[in-house]
């Protein structure tokens, strides 16, 4: 059987480009834009973190893993499930703003309710963003510290990879409308 870690550093190099892409979206304001453009904050958030979780996760196959790097993996898996929220929210919110909503069928009684819920909806992806901005912000020290632990135990090989594929993921900055 082969050497199952053979890839490490290309799963280190896309996570740590994905995660650092989510830290520079973090940094652009959330509250007062448009829903169509915090739908795509959120959504590429998602993607990103989706990736760094998945590619964190292959980088500790056929390795005794520190305890940084899974600890570092149940905080992207916390911060997954948070933006999971996020971007049912603001799914949410979308629906409630088409005037063919269920809820102006359903609630034809009391159409006031609706635009309470929208305002509820949006304050509620806010606090979680907010929350997030806090958390990325709290840690960021800590994961480049663990990057750059990573780098160094890679050989120089290893290293060259790491840098190709790092420079090799594509930035999306349309999520922001950059």
């Amino acid at each position: 059987m082969g050497k199952i870690d053979i890839n490490r550093c290309v799963h280190l190099a896309l996570r740590d480009k994905n995660y650092e892409d989510i830290l520079d979206l973090l940094k652009y304001a959330f509250e007062g834009r448009a829903l169509v453009s915090r739908q795509k904050i959120v959504y590429t958030i998602a993607e990103k973190i989706e990736i760094a979780y998945l590619e964190s996760r292959f980088a500790l196959r056929g390795i005794v893993a520190e305890q940084r790097e899974l600890d570092f993996i149940k905080f992207l898996r916390v911060f997954l499930d948070a933006i999971h929220s996020v971007k049912s929210l603001v799914d949410h919110e979308e629906i409630l703003n088409q005037d063919t909503s269920f809820l102006n069928r359903f609630l034809s009684d009391s159409p006031g309710l609706i635009g309470e819920f929208k305002i509820s909806h949006r304050e509620r992806a806010r606090g979680i963003m907010n929350g997030l901005k806090v958390m990325a912000r709290a840690t960021e020290k800590n994961f480049l510290l663990l990057k750059k632990n990573n780098y160094e135990t890679l050989s120089k090989d290893e290293q060259r990879r790491y840098r190709v594929m790092y420079s090799s993921v594509p930035r999306r900055e349309k999520a922001i409308g950059r």
